[in-house]
């Protein structure tokens, strides 16, 4: 049975980033999920994701991803983002964090530096002590899986991009392409890692998170930005238009939601770069619309 923890205060003591790495990356695109740690008859278990990018045998970004299970025992954190969230901060509220003095993003970042550096992703790493399970038991062995395909390149082409929107708020664009065609895409916005780097005080206390996994961000849309980042990969998959913002609410002068504007500042760049590399073409809205008639 699932003991209670002594909820105690060591956030003063303890240190971990959420920032992604900055400009833009690009390369071959590699993904890989499982579910594991099914504690119980009908758990699923927590969600893997492991990405890699990789280009000309070098490794560019592996980036780790954990999923609370569906089931998981406070109801706050099911089907939630480890990385992104407030899970963090719950971390730094137990017991068992305050004897290891870690949380698991510290866990994570420090095997994805270690890949990086090392230009592998299978091999000994250094593990942090006490946050190592999720590293041991999803981690490792999705890496063992993408390693084993890196000898023949992806048809999957990586787009990222990475750049400070406004003091203290990081804007990440992320875009997966295939035989011509946007199948992936994500927008999230980061917050710094201190309340200090934030410069507007209504954003201060979601410092360490993103818009898009933080539970308590409050959006000043009329639409919660995970609603509007989702609505935004679906338009731009279904249409091939990363600029028109096709179908997608508040966008009229009157009521335009200050969302847009920022993504806008991402896609551009990223949209030229694709065009330039050959991967991938957009589409005219004119020309979507009477495909549509």
């Amino acid at each position: 049975m699932k003991q209670r923890e002594k909820t105690v205060s060591i956030l003063d003591r303890l240190s971990w980033s959420v920032q992604p790495p900055k400009g833009l990356i690009k390369g071959n695109y590699y993904r890989e999920e499982e579910r594991f740690s099914s504690c119980f008859h009908g758990d699923p278990g927590h969600l893997g994701i492991l990405e890699v990018v990789e280009n000309d045998g070098q490794l560019l970004m592996v980036q780790f991803n954990e999923q609370c299970s569906p089931t998981y025992y406070l109801r706050r954190f099911q089907n939630v983002d480890k990385r992104l969230s407030d899970y963090g901060f719950f971390q730094a509220s137990k017991e068992r964090t305050a004897a290891t003095g870690v949380v698991l993003v510290n866990g994570i970042t420090a095997v994805e530096q270690q890949m990086v550096a090392a230009n592998r992703l299978t091999g000994d790493f250094d593990l942090v002590a006490g946050a190592s399970n999720s590293i041991k038991r999803s981690m490792l062995p999705l890496a063992e899986k993408i390693a084993a395909k890196l000898e023949i390149p992806s048809p999957q082409k990586y787009y990222g991009l990475t750049k400070a929107l406004e003091p203290g708020v990081t804007g990440r664009l992320q875009i997966v392409v295939e035989k011509g065609r946007i199948i992936r895409l994500f927008y999230d916005e980061i917050f710094a890692d201190t309340r200090e780097e934030i410069a507007d005080p209504e954003l201060k206390p979601y410092y360490r998170q993103s818009k898009y996994h933080c539970p308590d961000y409050i959006s000043t849309s009329g639409a919660g930005f995970n609603s509007l980042s989702d609505l935004l990969t679906k338009s731009v998959i279904a249409n091939q238009n990363l600029l028109d913002l096709i179908d997608l609410p508040y966008t009229d002068p009157e009521n335009r939601a200050p969302d847009w504007d920022r993504y806008l500042e991402l896609a551009r760049p990223l949209e030229q770069e694709m065009i330039l590399d050959g991967v991938w073409q957009r589409q005219p809205t004119n020309q979507i619309l009477q495909k549509g008639d």
